[in-house]
């Protein structure tokens, strides 16, 4: 085995998939495919990694994404509803709100009308709140959450 202090970035990045088995790990097929969106995000991530000589060379250049995300005002947050605890966005977009869903059917609807609320408050100028006419395939009604927010109930 290599020492890691000489493991060249892309070759460190094609051990641990192969030696963990990553590809199969987060792939949704027995065999994963090419054509499979998070493999091909880990080829790009190969590609990105041999243009660099050492690992700690590669690691400071994937740290600058972090920063760059930071700092990044004007972008799109894409995240549950408990990953917002805490944080406030001008527009929020909370979409689910189907029966079954949100609240979901095996939940304590008092914590799932909490949690609703907590994605509801991270809004602070714009709020949307959607629903599905279809899941699946079938029709769905949606969430009675939507009809005590409107006051229909």
């Amino acid at each position: 085995m290599q020492k890691i202090e000489t493991t060249k970035p892309a070759e460190m990045v094609m051990m641990l998939r192969e030696t963990l088995d990553y590809d199969r790990w987060i792939s949704e097929d027995d065999i994963p495919s090419p054509d499979d969106n998070l493999i091909a995000n880990l080829n790009e991530l190969r590609i990105a990694a041999s243009k660099y000589k050492d690992i700690p060379t590669f690691l400071n250049y994937t740290d600058s994404f972090r920063d760059q995300a930071r700092n990044d005002k004007a972008g799109v947050s894409l995240m549950t509803i408990h990953k917002s605890k805490g944080l406030e966005f001008p527009v929020v977009f909370c979409i689910g709100f189907v029966d079954g869903v949100m609240p979901n059917a095996c939940g304590d609807i008092e914590e799932e009308r909490r949690i609703a609320f907590v994605g509801i408050s991270r809004a602070m100028k714009l709020l949307y709140l959607s629903h599905a006419a279809i899941r699946m395939g079938r029709p769905v009604k949606q969430s009675p959450f939507l009809d005590e927010i409107l006051g229909n109930k």
